[in-house]
């Protein structure tokens, strides 16, 4: 444990949240990181970014009301996660050897911060950590740690993974200076796959540990945003394909293209079958969605879209 104070103190740990529209659930997360912040810390070494992509729930009068030492990112409007994240990063690397990336649904569970940090120290070689993430009745959420696995494998002991994710994770600055940021081009999903990607062409070792873990309120940071995600998440599938695995990008658009038509479809039975004003209008909007995401992925299939990562020195 005095190893990971040590830590804390002589290379610095930074939290870098973005948050839209989720005061309650930020408020609960930030009293976690307080709870796990070493006696006698001060902001310099111990540190708390938030990123609030123009919230209208009162969550900056939260912060400065009651986390004065949060350094609070106000943006003018919704970035999403990607463009969030990177504002965060840039200042969280300015004096910052660990990163912490995660969601403001997320509450940390006593001494994980310290275990991550005292497997780090112990393995110089690790770029960076994550850890499993519960429930609020603390059963077991499947968790993502590889970019793509076939076949099952034993989670008691901390394994190699390829996949950090930004839900909650530690990394190393040296991984954000080597990779980049994320890539700006996603507005929400995939920017954590599409760097994550980038990290293991670039040698980046990450590692899950079975005994880190957090308390994620599965979808309730994304809920207040549902139609904007969707309109771009299948361009942003595609723009990934393209990006990562450019052989297979018409086969992923034809995919992509029958899911659509599927959830269309379902969505006009339901109409059918509903027979009050307010219901169809709802899945009359949800429809429109659906369509807009259509026409924003055909757009998107036949361009030559360059990434956009911002590099840190």
């Amino acid at each position: 444990m005095e190893a990971s104070r040590n830590a804390v103190r002589a290379d610095g740990l930074a939290f870098v949240i973005v948050t839209y529209n989720t005061r309650e659930l930020l408020r609960k997360c930030l009293a976690s990181i307080l709870a796990e912040a070493p006696s006698g810390y001060d902001a310099d070494h111990f540190k708390i970014i938030v990123v609030d992509n123009a919230s209208s729930d009162g969550t900056r009068d939260m912060l400065r009301d009651e986390f004065s030492c949060v350094r609070l990112i106000a943006s003018p409007e919704n970035l999403g996660p990607a463009k969030g994240f990177n504002l965060g990063l840039a200042e969280a690397l300015k004096d910052a050897e660990f990163i912490v990336v995660m969601n403001s649904d997320v509450v940390i569970l006593p001494r994980t911060v310290k275990t991550m940090l005292a497997f780090l120290a112990a393995h110089p070689e690790v770029d960076g950590v994550s850890g499993p993430l519960l429930n609020p009745d603390m059963t077991r959420q499947v968790t993502r740690t590889h970019i793509a696995r076939l076949f099952p494998f034993k989670r008691a002991k901390p394994f190699r993974a390829d996949f950090p994710g930004t839900t909650f994770a530690m990394i190393r600055a040296r991984a954000f200076r080597k990779v980049g940021g994320y890539d700006e081009n996603y507005y929400f999903y995939n920017e954590d796959l599409d760097w994550a990607s980038r990290a293991k062409a670039a040698g980046c070792v990450f590692y899950h540990l079975p005994k880190a873990s957090a308390v994620h309120a599965f979808g309730q940071g994304r809920k207040q945003n549902v139609s904007r995600i969707v309109a771009e998440l299948y361009k942003s599938n595609i723009y990934y394909y393209k990006r990562h695995y450019p052989r297979f990008a018409w086969l992923a658009l034809i995919i992509l293209r029958l899911e659509i038509r599927w959830r269309i479809r379902a969505l006009r039975r339901q109409f059918e079958r509903a027979t009050d004003r307010a219901t169809r209008s709802k899945i009359e909007e949800s429809i429109a969605v659906y369509l807009e995401a259509r026409r924003r992925m055909e757009e998107e299939y036949p361009k030559d879209t360059r990434p956009r990562i911002p590099m840190f020195a």
